[in-house]
Formats: structure tokens, sequence, C-alpha cells
């Protein structure tokens, strides 16, 4: 069976771009029907994975609890490297690379034909710029864990298949808002990306995809039925902290076949939930670690930003003056 789980970063801020990101696994022996039993990944994988870093174990958690600005990227890096090295691949030594590994089609605006990265380069604060991986931790540390969870992944009968990610940049954004007047459009396009991607590569396999709720929204049938393009949309429920779908691709399929759930604070319950949301706050937090070395490397005394709306309005105040004299329109920097 097939497990993913969606989730993003920078859906709220001012500054640098809202990254969506999906981490997708094969399960041998699912564990139960409920989604939260089945994404309870964390259980199997307990002798390596857990949600609190002590030191040694691979923490996978909501990004929320992994990064604070004061302790930095390490425990991201901890948790998300060594399942990016156990799906495979050369280990990317560097942003570009990392982008060019897990970018689901690039930034759409900006992105030229096989290169998902290009979009860096329309920017002033990423152009001709890069960052070698990891920033704060060590690749032997990333590595041991990564061997350590291999060893895990295959007595459980796990396997990591795929990492995606979808970084839309702040020009895309701003396009897509005006088009549709609505940030949860725009956003939904990724998720719709990614459940395509699963719709195509998995036919013949169950597919069950969490995703983590964003504001209020409840319904989500119309949506799917345009990205997906199912020959039938079953709703299962559609409650205040759930919106579960059964999308069907033959007449006879039961509604399990392909099911899709729309959840409040799913990174807690689900871990394919919680390394999306690890993967898309690492992505955005590097892309913010340029844009600042950026700013600051015209002013030495400015205060750094995350990017969210009251700091960056003060940000914003700040380098107005440079803003200025580079000629620096806002359509590519809010």
């Amino acid at each position: 069976m097939i497990l993913a789980g969606i989730d993003e970063a920078g859906y709220g801020p001012l500054l640098g771009p809202l990254v969506v990101s999906a981490s997708v696994f094969r399960v041998r022996e699912p564990r139960g029907e409920a989604p939260e039993a089945l994404h309870d990944l964390w259980r199997p994988l307990a002798d390596v994975v857990g949600r609190k870093p002590d030191g040694s174990c691979v923490p996978v958690n909501d990004s929320k609890r992994l990064f604070q600005q004061r302790k930095g990227l390490a425990d991201l890096e901890e948790g998300f490297l060594p399942f990016l090295q156990a799906a495979g691949g050369p280990m990317p030594r560097d942003l570009r690379a990392l982008v060019r590994r897990v970018a689901l089609g690039g930034a759409g605006s900006l992105a030229a034909p096989g290169a998902p990265d290009a979009y860096l380069d329309h920017y002033p604060w990423y152009r001709g710029k890069n960052l070698a991986l990891p920033r704060e931790t060590f690749p032997g540390v990333v590595a041991g864990r990564a061997g350590r969870l291999r060893g895990a992944l295959e007595a459980a009968g796990v396997e990591v298949l795929h990492l995606w990610s979808r970084p839309v940049d702040v020009v895309e954004l701003n396009q897509g808002i005006a088009e549709t007047e609505n940030k949860a459009q725009v956003s939904f396009r990724a998720v719709g990306a990614f459940l395509r991607r699963l719709w195509e590569l998995h036919p013949g396999e169950g597919v069950d995809v969490m995703v983590d709720r964003q504001g209020g929204r409840m319904r989500y049938g119309p949506a799917l039925f345009e990205q997906v393009r199912p020959l039938s949309l079953k709703i299962e429920d559609q409650s205040d902290a759930l919106s579960l779908y059964g999308l069907r691709r033959r007449p006879s399929e039961g509604s399990g076949g392909f099911r899709v759930a729309f959840a409040t604070e799913c990174e807690e319950r689900s871990l394919p939930v919680a390394l999306a949301s690890m993967l898309s706050k690492y992505l955005r937090e590097l892309h913010m670690h340029l844009f600042n070395a950026f700013w600051l490397e015209l002013r030495s005394d400015l205060r750094p930003t995350a990017g969210y709306a009251l700091d960056a309005r003060r940000f914003l105040r700040d380098i107005t003056p440079l803003r200025e004299r580079l000629g620096i329109d806002d359509a590519i920097l809010v």
C-alpha cells in the first residue's frame, strides 16, 4: 500500500517562497484502516525514529516543533536528510542540487525546462548563489543515521519511495493570487500536482493520502475532481476535523483504492505529513538564509527576518532606501 503526506511552509509570510511538499512510502503490511492508524509509522520505526530529538534518534515531527531560529537547522537536517538518503540516489551537497532532486516541476512561472532551480536566478538575492549542505550538522551524522534508518525500514516492511517539493516563488504566487483572488487555490495547485502524480504512478496499488488542512475549508470534492479526474468520487466524511474522499478508477473499485484525507493537526498523526512539513520548512529556511545574506551584505546592521507579517513590515521599512536605490519592484519581493 502507498502512504503519502502533504504539507506546506510559508503560507502566511510576506517575504520568501511558499513551499509545498510530499513524502511517499510503500508499506508491506498496513496497520488498520483509519488514516490515523495507517499513517502512524512512528510505531514500526520506533527503534530508530522519534518525535523528539535526543542526540541519537532520527527526529520526525511537525517542523514547528523541530525548528526555532535560535536552535537553527540541525534537528531538521538530522531528521529529513536521513530519509532523503534512504530514498536512494546521491545526497545533495548544496541547495541547488537539493531543489533539482526534489522539485516537482519547479517554480512554474520561471523554471526553464529541465532546470527546476532556474527560478532562483530571477531574484537578486538568489542569483548566482548557493549553500553547501548540510548547514548545521555533519555529513557523517546524516550517513550514520541513514544507515540505521535503512535497517529499521527494511525490518518494518516500509520503503521510502518519493520526497517531492514545489517551491512557489514570489512572482508565481502573486500571479496566482491575481488570477484566482484566492491564495488557497494557488497552494492547492501544488497539492493537486502531487495527487495527480500519485494517481499516475501507482494505478495498481491502494493509495492513502493525508493533507494538512489549511484554514477553515471543509469541502474539497470539486477541487479533487478537477485536479485528479477520477471516474467518480465519494464523500466519506466532511466534518470540522476531517474531510475524507474515495476516488475510483473503475466502476467496481471500492472507495479505499485511492483515498484522500484533509485533516487538522495531521502532522501529529501522520509521519508522512510531518516529514513533508520538515522538507517544506527546510527548503524555505534555506531560501530565507540567502535572502537575508543579500541584504546584510548591503547593510550590515540590519536585523534578519523570517518573513512573517509583523517582522516583515519592519524589515521592509528598514530596507526602503536600498530598494529604491536598486530599483527592486515589490512584485518580486512581497
